[in-house]
């Protein structure tokens, strides 16, 4: 029967190799993960304690780091420390209880954008779409912009999940993402040359890594490049992205009184944007 141990530093460190060599992480979460782990880490080596913290030694580290962070910092600390506490409570070991069940609450958001919804889509109209990559990133911008996607959703879609007839596309559970008429002509020219390249198949990725294989959708890091680049060769007047895009539409929807059911449809009715 092996002995888990109880010692922090060897703890820390086996957390990270499990998120590396077992959970195979993407390298940006692993990065996080150690700066944020390490820190914790150093914070308890300073004060000589390389056992679990107690629940008081928890809060007071806490408090530490919600008055040296800005509450983005704070929140992806307290996050990653929560996920690794559930580490250690998987591997049979008991632990105090305040990162499980601590309460985080979101800022409100800011609708205070130096953006117009209507130059956004003024900028939509002008992007070129002569190629298969020229479309592809327009599709991107316009799903984010005009059907509130998120990155996650956009780059989760399959052709399968689009039905052009209906002018929807279906996403997890019960979030459907409404395609104007635009957009929907777009995408009927994105499938005609994705299948004068090679036949499509209804589980490739609709915004796929076209360099390597349709069956590998594009990194979130990509899909922020992209917009960023566009705005850039359009000259827009303001810095842009998926998250900007998605508060516009969502402001653009409020202020044509859509109502909050429909609203739900569209981004989930847990999402804040839904007001």
């Amino acid at each position: 029967m092996s002995i888990i141990t109880t010692h922090l530093d060897e703890l820390v460190q086996n957390n990270l190799a499990w998120l590396k060599d077992v959970k195979k992480a993407p390298y940006h979460t692993y990065r996080a993960y150690q700066v944020d782990l390490l820190h914790f880490l150093k914070y308890f080596l300073r004060i000589e304690k390389n056992e679990i913290p107690s629940k008081d030694d928890l809060e007071e580290y806490l408090a530490v780091i919600k008055n040296k962070y800005n509450y983005a910092s704070y929140r992806r600390k307290v996050t990653v420390l929560r996920n690794f506490l559930k580490y250690l409570i998987d591997l049979g070991i008991n632990v105090p209880d305040p990162l499980v069940s601590i309460s985080l609450p979101m800022p409100d958001i800011d609708f205070n954008i130096p953006a117009k919804y209507e130059d956004i889509l003024n900028l939509i109209n002008i992007f070129p779409e002569d190629n298969l990559l020229e479309i592809r990133d327009k599709l991107i911008f316009s799903l984010i912009a005009k059907s509130g996607l998120t990155i996650k959703q956009l780059l989760s879609v399959k052709l399968k999940d689009v039905n052009l007839a209906s002018g929807q596309i279906l996403l997890s559970g019960s979030q459907v993402a409404f395609v104007d008429a635009k957009s929907k002509i777009l995408l009927e020219k994105y499938f005609s040359i994705l299948n004068e390249i090679s036949p499509v198949a209804l589980d490739d990725y609709l915004i796929a890594n076209h360099a390597k294989s349709s069956k590998i959708p594009l990194s979130t890091r990509s899909v922020n490049l992209i917009i960023d680049k566009i705005a850039k060769e359009q000259n827009f007047s303001a810095h842009l992205s998926p998250t900007i895009l998605r508060r516009l539409f969502a402001k653009s929807l409020t202020d044509k009184n859509i109502n909050k059911a429909t609203r739900e449809l569209i981004f989930g009715k847990k999402c804040r944007l839904v007001g």
